[in-house]
């Protein structure tokens, strides 16, 4: 066998491209687990084997708090327009196509609660008014899990803010987080 460093061949350089990347993923999950890199101080998402709607329901009938330790009565909604300056609102108010009230209906097959969301954020959307409009979506719930799904253009977010009603539809809207 000729001698040499490993790193002049292939096999070589592929092993320790390997071992450097897995030392730099396992030193990451350590310092996200302790704390050290993002969420110190936040709770993490309670583990759930069953059905994110029961998990959220069982929470909020218990009393307890959502994800980052406030209960829903007390999360907030950050509502971001796609132009403008985002608008807050008690996360409680917000609303979809007011006759529905604090949910969306993914793909006009899954009820998704607002209460079970961290974030939706709208992907496309087709101009209102347009007829049979469906807006694309994007949803993390507040167990880490993401959705994607469409839903009714034609119909607007509404909250109440401490200045009054603030109602935006799918194609002027960029992001709707809820804090907790």
């Amino acid at each position: 066998m000729a001698e040499g460093s490993f790193w002049k061949t292939a096999p070589g350089v592929l092993t320790a491209v390997a071992a450097m990347i897995t030392a730099v993923g396992g030193l990451l999950a350590v310092l996200f687990q302790v704390g050290v890199l993002g969420g110190a101080g936040k709770s993490p998402p309670a583990a759930s084997g069953g059905n994110p709607t029961s998990a959220a329901a069982s929470s909020t009938a218990a009393g307890t708090a959502g994800q980052g330790g406030k209960p829903w009565n007390e999360a907030t909604a950050v509502i971001t327009p796609k132009v403008g300056d985002p608008v807050e609102a008690p996360a409680y108010s917000v609303q979809f196509c007011i006759t529905t009230g604090t949910d969306i209906d993914l793909d006009d097959t899954l009820t998704v609660q607002f209460e079970q969301m961290a974030w939706l954020e709208v992907v496309r959307s087709d101009p209102l008014l347009t007829p049979n409009g469906r807006a694309t979506l994007k949803v993390r719930l507040t167990t880490g899990k993401e959705l994607s799904g469409t839903i009714t253009a034609n119909c607007d977010f509404v909250a109440q803010t401490d200045v009054g009603r603030y109602s935006v539809y799918p194609d002027k809207l960029a992001k709707i987080e809820f804090r907790r």
